[in-house]
């Protein structure tokens, strides 16, 4: 057809229609199909512009918080308070065990504690006690010490000076006897000065005076020799009796130096008592210990029976209850969880040629398989930094063989408006269809 012959056979259809060559059967027939033609491209056209400004896919599904409840200590059930599907508040009691075993346990460390502060306040109170009497007995030592070793002192200096006075006496006596030997020699010639003058007098050769001389340097020489005699035994005596002083000293310098010995050992010992002291500070230190010990014991103790009151850890739903009266449990055995329901959120997998205007905070519509016609309010919240793929347990490798593009899902993270299930009509696991408002 060339340019114009559409308007050609339009004025046809005019005139024919003028003559009434066409019956109006016909006439409505055409009309309703060129009117149900520009619907359809009415509504193809309003669909491509919505497409072009909205992104949309059904691989998505509703998460959220799922907090597990497990025990913390081991113990027999002895109350269930919550069944399935049975809506609780943060705090709220769920599950009870025996709480008798842990009671007797924090009676015990109640009692240790009180036993270490007791064995704490006595350690503490010895200390002082202990240093005091170990320093005055240390002072009272070096103090006997230093008495001793000044009487010693005194000791040894007597004792040079007796040894001194009795070298002194045996020089005396050296020199008396030497007197004793000069006056009997002396005494000797006079005797004999005496004899011959006697003999000479009886022969009258000499005068009476002469004898009469002779007989007095006779008896000088004789009282001398007794005099010296005399002063060599007392010599010899004061010998005697400085030797006697010497060796009554010596014994007196030999108890002194005992003496000092018997301080040194004594201050050595005072000062090892010190070293109890010592000690007796490491005892406070070790009781210190053993007190932080069994206060934390007590404290574990509380904690515990604590524990034997299972609560809830925030407002929820119960789900998965597998926990029973009578059932034991044991540390960090499941018993149920609970679901945040004011808390959700949709994952949404969107294909990574969809995700090119996505920006966060924009607004989204989310609909749900279980309730047609309700659409829930939402806003784009995050995208995540990698495909689905990439975080998979075996992620894919290409690096060798035949390689097949595949388009990648990459998941979106929506967030429901405030209030948006007030009515906890959505739950986890539920598939949903988002839709992202991208202008």
């Amino acid at each position: 057809m060339r340019p114009g012959d559409f308007f050609v056979d339009l004025r046809k259809f005019s005139e024919f229609t003028a003559r009434g060559r066409y019956p109006r059967r016909r006439l409505l027939g055409f009309g309703a199909i060129a009117l149900a033609v520009a619907a359809a491209l009415g509504y193809g056209g309003y669909l491509w512009r919505y497409r072009q400004a909205h992104v949309s896919t059904d691989d998505a599904y509703i998460t959220g918080h799922i907090a597990p409840v497990s025990a913390r200590v081991a113990g027999p059930v002895v109350a269930v308070l919550v069944d399935d599907n049975q809506d609780v508040k943060a705090g709220a009691v769920l599950v009870r065990l025996d709480p008798r075993d842990y009671e007797v346990a924090l009676a015990q460390a109640r009692a240790a504690v009180e036993t270490a502060r007791g064995d704490l306040g006595n350690a503490s109170a010895t200390v002082p006690l202990t240093s005091e009497t170990t320093e005055s007995g240390l002072r009272q030592a070096e103090a006997a010490l230093g008495v001793a070793q000044h009487g010693n002192q005194v000791a040894e200096h007597d004792l040079e000076e007796r040894r001194s006075a009795l070298a002194s006496k045996q020089a005396a006596v050296a020199a008396a006897d030497a007197a004793v030997r000069a006056a009997e020699a002396d005494f000797e010639r006079d005797r004999l000065d005496r004899e011959r003058a006697a003999e000479l007098y009886k022969r009258e050769l000499v005068a009476k005076q002469d004898l009469d001389h002779a007989d007095a340097a006779y008896n000088n020489a004789r009282a001398t020799v007794d005099a010296a005699r005399e002063k060599l035994a007392q010599a010899r005596a004061d010998v005697q009796q400085a030797a006697a002083a010497v060796r009554s000293q010596a014994a007196a310098a030999a108890q002194a130096g005992q003496r000092v010995r018997e301080a040194r050992a004594a201050a050595a010992s005072a000062r090892s008592q010190l070293r109890q002291v010592t000690l007796k500070e490491a005892d406070v230190d070790a009781s210190r210990g053993r007190l932080a010990q069994a206060q934390a014991n007590l404290e574990q103790a509380q904690l515990n029976l604590t524990y034997t009151t299972i609560r809830a850890p925030l407002d929820g739903r119960v789900t998965k209850k597998t926990v029973e009266v009578g059932q034991v449990v044991q540390p960090g055995q499941a018993l149920l969880s609970i679901v945040d329901l004011d808390n959700l959120w949709v994952v949404a997998n969107y294909k990574e040629t969809e995700l090119t205007d996505v920006r966060r905070g924009q607004r989204a519509t989310v609909t749900v398989d279980t309730y047609p016609g309700v659409v829930f309010r939402a806003r784009v919240d995050s995208v995540q930094a990698g495909s689905g793929a990439v975080f998979s347990l075996l992620p894919p490798e290409n690096a060798t063989g035949n390689f097949i593009k595949v388009v990648q899902r990459v998941p979106v993270k929506l967030v429901f408006e405030a209030g948006e299930n007030s009515r906890h009509l959505l739950v986890p696991g539920m598939s949903v269809v988002p839709t992202i408002a991208l202008r």
